[in-house]
């Protein structure tokens, strides 16, 4: 103990068989006279059990005061950029927890660094990132790995354990397609060397691209994401290029002094090209996509704990889920399945797609209600309403006076929310960045040669878009009159609402779905029963 911290119990006898014990804060002796007001009775203890107890709550305070002092754990993770960006992620994130934790940082090349030509699809063993690294652990050449969890096979062996992930980064993947683009060849390559995303990709090109193509090729690519990028724009036969959007993420908002000049090279990059980030609903994520999985010894139970203190339990059970189910397919890299666990206020929504090894689709895009509420509906019958193509209750009247406000804007990051929302004869400038409130509406932007960034899939205007990284346009909203406020404060009226007749026969509807707001109102200011 350092001779100039007062010792943390203080003794006073208060009769011959008790002891009133008092604790004082840590000061130095110097201090300890105006320490003497703080101190805090904790309890009077018979003096025969005294001597032991106060040797041990000695040896516990100390330990909790100087144990993480001096502390050091060795950090290893692969060489790239990417992988020294993710170990400083997590180190600066225990050490924000923790900052008494010393933190080496230690790097290996994996045998999947080593060779850059042969697809990952077709690597001999899974793990062809991690299993080496696995082997340090084992052999106490580091204290723990940050692994990117999708690079991690299905089983990790009985020696280590995943203790941990962080708040995940973004699950989808991104697509990048040339400025400079042939636009009159209707054939598109592009490098992509996963089965998933090929298989889900596809018919997504064909569908939410403004240019329509009849041939669509896939080639093989390998390398670190700065690697990749170069060679898809100096290749002359690539037009596009899809890679994981967190790597991207991450890259382009690390804040280490040494990495700067990679960031600004990756975003000449990006400038060189339009890009567009490819909704889960379409193409859910390999399983762990995003997340970082923190691997230690099963033995290691001081830093599992403190592991454990800093873990995203939500983060973490989405991830395992998705593992599991691709563990029920047969798991691995080679597989053509991708599963999404994304976490939303009203449940965990569910997406999965794919083909399993007997060659059968499946596609599903669920919601899982954690909250115990059951409803369960009996019949059709119940529901309104019954028919979406039947469903009209206002007619919308074009505002022409504000396509020219439309036809102006620049370098704003614009949500439709419908496509009628976007006038006919409006136009958007290709500086901007459009974003669609579902799917639907975007297939109906592109039908009108417009380049669609993303969608908030569905999920509501307030479902986090996170492309802050990409840019920092500021958000408006093209909505109609009477809208109401949004997150979107921003807004360019384009349409009015004209509410038409309808009738409900409420006797038998039990479930009432709403399209928007404004229908909300409208049916509870008619029928308030409901």
């Amino acid at each position: 103990m350092p001779k100039n911290l007062c010792v943390p119990i203080i003794p006073i006898f208060t009769g011959e068989n008790s002891i009133l014990c008092r604790l004082i804060p840590v000061a130095t002796c110097q201090k300890r006279s105006k320490a003497k007001d703080q101190w805090n009775i904790l309890a009077t203890i018979p003096q025969d059990v005294f001597v032991p107890l106060i040797s041990t709550i000695s040896i516990l305070l100390y330990s909790a005061i100087y144990k993480n002092k001096s502390m050091k754990i060795r950090v290893l993770s692969r060489k790239s950029d990417l992988a020294t960006i993710q170990a400083r992620e997590f180190g600066n994130y225990l050490n924000s927890k923790y900052p008494d934790i010393q933190i080496e940082y230690l790097t290996r090349s994996t045998s999947g660094d080593k060779d850059l030509t042969t697809p990952l699809a077709q690597m001999p063993t899974e793990g062809v990132f991690t299993n080496d690294l696995r082997e340090e652990l084992i052999n106490n050449k580091c204290d723990l790995i940050v692994h990117s969890w999708k690079d991690l096979p299905i089983e990790v062996g009985t020696k280590t354990k995943i203790a941990a992930t962080l708040k995940r980064a973004d699950q989808r993947d991104i697509l990048f397609v040339k400025k400079n683009k042939n636009n009159n060849s209707s054939k598109i390559n592009v490098l992509c060397s996963s089965p998933r995303r090929q298989y889900n990709i596809y018919n997504f090109i064909k569908d939410y691209l403004p240019e329509k193509f009849e041939t669509i090729k896939f080639e093989n690519i390998r390398g670190n994401i700065p690697t990749r990028f170069k060679k898809f724009l100096e290749s002359n036969s690539s037009d596009a290029f899809i890679v994981a959007k967190a790597a991207i993420d991450r890259i382009l908002l690390n804040e280490i002094p040494e990495l700067d000049q990679l960031k600004k090279t990756l975003r000449s990059y990006i400038d060189q090209c339009l890009w567009t980030i490819i909704p889960l609903s379409i193409n859910p994520c390999s399983p762990g996509q995003g997340a970082l999985a923190i691997e230690t010894r099963n033995t290691d139970n001081q830093l599992n704990k403190i592991l454990n203190d800093i873990n995203f339990y939500q983060d973490y059970s989405n991830v395992e889920n998705e593992r599991n189910i691709l563990k029920n397919y047969g798991g691995g890299c080679h597989q053509k399945i991708g599963v999404s666990y994304i976490s939303h206020p009203l449940g965990t929504i569910v997406s999965k797609k794919g083909e399993d090894e007997n060659g059968n689709h499946f596609e599903s895009w669920n919601l899982e209600n954690d909250t115990k509420k059951n409803y369960f509906c009996g019949d059709v019958d119940e529901i309104y309403p019954e028919d979406l193509s039947s469903y009209k209750i206002f007619n919308r009247k074009q505002l022409n006076e504000t396509i020219s406000k439309v036809n102006n804007l620049q370098n704003q990051s614009i949500f439709i929310s419908r496509s009628s929302a976007l006038q006919d004869g409006a136009k958007i400038n290709l500086n901007n960045v459009v974003w669609s409130s579902g799917l639907k509406t975007w297939k109906q932007l592109v039908s009108r040669g417009i380049w669609v960034n993303g969608t908030s899939d569905g999920l509501g205007e307030g479902f986090d878009n996170n492309i802050e990284s990409l840019t920092n346009f500021p958000w408006v909203k093209l909505t109609h009159s009477s809208a109401s406020e949004s997150i979107i404060k921003n807004r360019i009226n384009t349409y009015d609402l004209e509410r038409l007749d309808f009738k409900i026969d409420l006797e038998k509807k039990n479930f009432f779905y709403w399209m928007s707001s404004s229908a909300f109102k409208l049916f509870l200011e008619k029928y308030p029963k409901i």
